[in-house]
């Protein structure tokens, strides 16, 4: 059985839950899936023994997780050598700008030229806006960033935008690359991820 490793970054836990949805579809394909965060990696974490890896960030202020830009980095030879895929998780494809896709497509190029790693595969997802999760100034922040993007301003709850199915797309094509069986996935529902970190 092939093994493949998820390395992901996550600010408010969107992220996971995206990564917990794809490994949950890849597993459903066969694989044996390890999900591990960037930032409780150590520097010297082997990666010659998985056949895959997919790496995860979201878009945090115009710039993914460090600790995944520098994973990337020392890592970018091994991640070329194998098949291996980026997602973003990006707040600029919720709402309704119209440069949201272009936006979100420069995140990931600003990825690529950060790290050096060129992965053969790359898509960006839409996040969430945590707004009960944020302290008072950055709630201010994403209120205006979201009322400018034509988000909702209503910082009383959060408001969620991913595309669950789109997800297991990504998860489904990823594990069809790496030789997984091709499989049909049911919807998933937002709400048997909550709480997820």
């Amino acid at each position: 059985m092939k093994r493949i490793l998820i390395v992901y970054g996550t600010s408010y836990g969107q992220t996971a839950r995206i990564v917990r949805r794809i490994a949950e579809v890849l597993v459903s394909m066969h694989f044996m899936v390890s999900c591990r965060r960037g930032d409780e990696l150590r520097d010297d974490a082997p990666l010659d023994g998985f056949d895959a890896v997919l790496v995860a960030a979201s878009v945090q202020f115009g710039r993914h997780q460090r600790y995944i830009e520098l994973f990337a980095r020392q890592h970018a030879i091994m991640l070329s050598a194998l098949p291996s895929a980026f997602v973003s998780v990006c707040g600029a494809l919720g709402g309704t700008s119209a440069s949201g896709e272009r936006e979100a497509a420069k995140y990931r190029e600003d990825f690529v030229r950060r790290t050096g790693w060129h992965p053969a595969r790359s898509w960006s997802v839409a996040g969430r806006v945590a707004y009960t999760e944020y302290r008072f100034l950055l709630r201010l922040v994403m209120q205006f960033i979201s009322w400018r993007t034509g988000r909702s301003t209503d910082t009383s709850r959060d408001h969620e935008f991913t595309d669950w199915s789109h997800v297991e797309r990504i998860a489904r094509l990823f594990g069809e690359a790496v030789g997984g069986r091709p499989v049909a996935v049911p919807a998933a529902s937002a709400s048997r991820f909550a709480g997820s970190r």
